[in-house]
């Protein structure tokens, strides 16, 4: 059914991206909030969990060659169970997807056009990755690979311009300091965005070659923008009013001036917020259409695209409150996504090496 190809750039371009993804606008503020000056350790060390995550996927895909998740449970659990696995991974990549959703379409209501009823950005990010999603993984990783360049200069040229606000005295304030405290109060850091990352089992069969290689280093340098984000946040705004403010990242650039005459630049970081959560969005959205059909073997992903527009978008309106949401992703949101990010590959990974030693000892007894 699926003809598309990755080529490893492009995959690597994907993970970076996806990673990145809502991270970058929302995390710095939390995590400032947590940790204080140290936040960007809290980063590094996430980093570090999301690596090791991504050898274990790598040794996953190396034990079922060539098979997408669904596909893997399917093999490892059998018909019946893996098909309610599968359709467990297909429930978490759409409730994934409308987290998305609805933090691009609550950003844009209160940043931009707070007016506008926030179910209209809903369902116009939705109708764009549904065309999106139609056209194959590979018009996707295209349409990455050409933003790329546009994303990261107009984000990261304006952020070294910032650095003239630069104070290191805000790196030696005393905050009282509990390591273990702080790993316990940050490790939704781990789950979002780092253990999103299982949902790229559903794309390493498309990818040619150097899958390993790509797939490390995307994970490495969108940790690596992710820390700079939070420590330039702390730099530039200080502990006290970065863990008050919920986009720091924006506020940074609606407040800087370039030359005296060339204002609002938050517009440039708009532009760059929708289309990188679109990038991820998309991502989302293709694994969970790409798994209900290899599920129920639907042979037309049309067929499947359009209601999962109005089934995300109604999901995503299920989440109003942002206090609450919030509250909920601090507390619970590690172990929810521990079931799915490592629970299931481990058993996966169990079933993979029954199933080998089994056939290993009847060719055994056979000869």
């Amino acid at each position: 059914m699926e003809s598309d190809r990755l080529s490893a750039w492009q995959f690597h371009l994907l993970t970076q991206i996806y990673v990145i993804g809502t991270a970058f606008i929302l995390l710095p503020g939390p995590i400032i909030a947590s940790a204080k000056q140290y936040g960007w350790v809290v980063v590094i060390w996430a980093t570090l969990y999301g690596l090791v995550l991504a050898f274990g996927y790598l040794y996953l895909a190396k034990l079922y060659p060539g098979k997408t998740l669904v596909e893997i449970a399917l093999q490892a659990f059998g018909k019946w169970a893996g098909g309610l696995v599968s359709l467990l991974y297909i429930v978490f990549f759409i409730q994934i997807a409308s987290w998305v959703t609805h933090n691009l379409g609550d950003f844009m209501h209160i940043n931009l056009m707070p007016l506008t009823p926030i179910s209209v950005f809903h369902i116009m990010i939705l109708l764009v990755s549904a065309y999106a999603v139609s056209k194959g993984i590979e018009s996707i990783a295209l349409v990455n690979e050409l933003l790329v360049p546009y994303l990261y200069s107009a984000f990261w040229v304006p952020i070294v311009i910032m650095l003239r606000e630069w104070k290191w005295r805000y790196f030696h304030v005393a905050y009282p300091f509990q390591l273990s405290d702080v790993v316990i109060q940050t490790r939704y850091v781990l789950a979002f965005p780092f253990m999103e990352t299982v949902a790229f089992l559903m794309l390493i069969p498309f990818v040619q070659r150097k899958v390993k290689i790509a797939f490390i280093t995307g994970i490495a340098v969108a940790g690596a923008m992710l820390t700079a984000c939070v420590f330039i946040s702390i730099g530039v705004l200080g502990v006290y009013r970065g863990q008050q403010l919920v986009y720091p990242i924006f506020s940074m650039f609606r407040e800087m001036r370039f030359t005296g005459f060339i204002e609002h630049l938050e517009a440039i970081l708009a532009v760059n917020i929708v289309l990188v959560v679109c990038i991820k969005l998309c991502i989302l959205f293709y694994c969970a259409v790409l798994g209900v059909c290899q599920l129920f073997k639907i042979e037309r992903r049309n067929i499947v695209i359009y209601p999962m527009v109005w089934v995300i978008s109604a999901y995503s309106m299920l989440f109003i409150n942002n206090i609450e949401n919030l509250d909920w992703i601090k507390k619970y949101l590690f172990e929810y996504y521990f079931l799915f990010a490592v629970a299931l590959p481990v058993l996966f990974i169990v079933a993979a090496k029954w199933r080998n030693n089994g056939r290993r000892m009847k060719k055994d007894g056979s000869t």
